[in-house]
């Protein structure tokens, strides 16, 4: 059996917590590494017991408590290059693992396939977690829905979607496009 646990979704910060079998991984870690330790504990969740933490982009509220969380262990962080380019000098001793874009990359029980998404990132990618018990998919900070994204949403047998929409704080940032 697959579970999910959101830790945190929004502007401050984001973290999904997913397990399968001996599995755990963590898909972004967005907020304080103290933080993310309390929700997890709050599940039965330790961080050493983490197999993987996987990244959907570079953003502060999807990274900020990476470095402090992994410190002293080997626990690796999956990015794809851009994305782990973007945040090198911000991270140094994380173990990192990259992955392309529509490839596949096996974490424990897990196959996990990444897909692009529309935002203002890098390069942001939305997961596909799955193997024979299940198809998870976890999605956030989608500006729209593409086609490429609704391929990759189908057939699942759960699907996580990460939304938040401030009209005033959009017209008020000039640096993102309307779109």
């Amino acid at each position: 059996m697959m579970r999910m646990a959101v830790l945190g979704s929004g502007s401050g910060g984001n973290a999904t917590v997913v397990q399968c079998g001996e599995t755990t991984v963590l898909i972004d870690a967005g907020l304080s590494a103290k933080q993310l330790r309390l929700r997890m504990e709050s599940l039965g969740v330790c961080v050493t017991k983490l197999d993987a933490i996987i990244l959907t982009h570079e953003h502060s509220d999807h990274t900020k408590g990476v470095r402090v969380l992994l410190k002293g262990t080997e626990i690796p962080v999956f990015a794809n290059a851009l994305t782990r380019e973007s945040l090198l000098h911000k991270m140094e001793g994380v173990k990192w693992k990259t992955f392309q874009n529509g490839s596949e990359f096996d974490v424990g029980e897990l196959q996990v396939k990444a897909f692009p998404v529309p935002h203002d990132a890098q390069d942001p990618v939305g997961f596909i977690m799955h193997n024979e018990r299940g198809r998870l998919g976890v999605l956030t900070d989608v500006g729209y829905v593409t086609g490429v994204v609704k391929n990759a949403l189908l057939d699942l047998d759960a699907l996580f979607v990460e939304a938040n929409y401030d009209m005033d704080l959009l017209e008020a940032d000039m640096k993102r496009p309307w779109a």
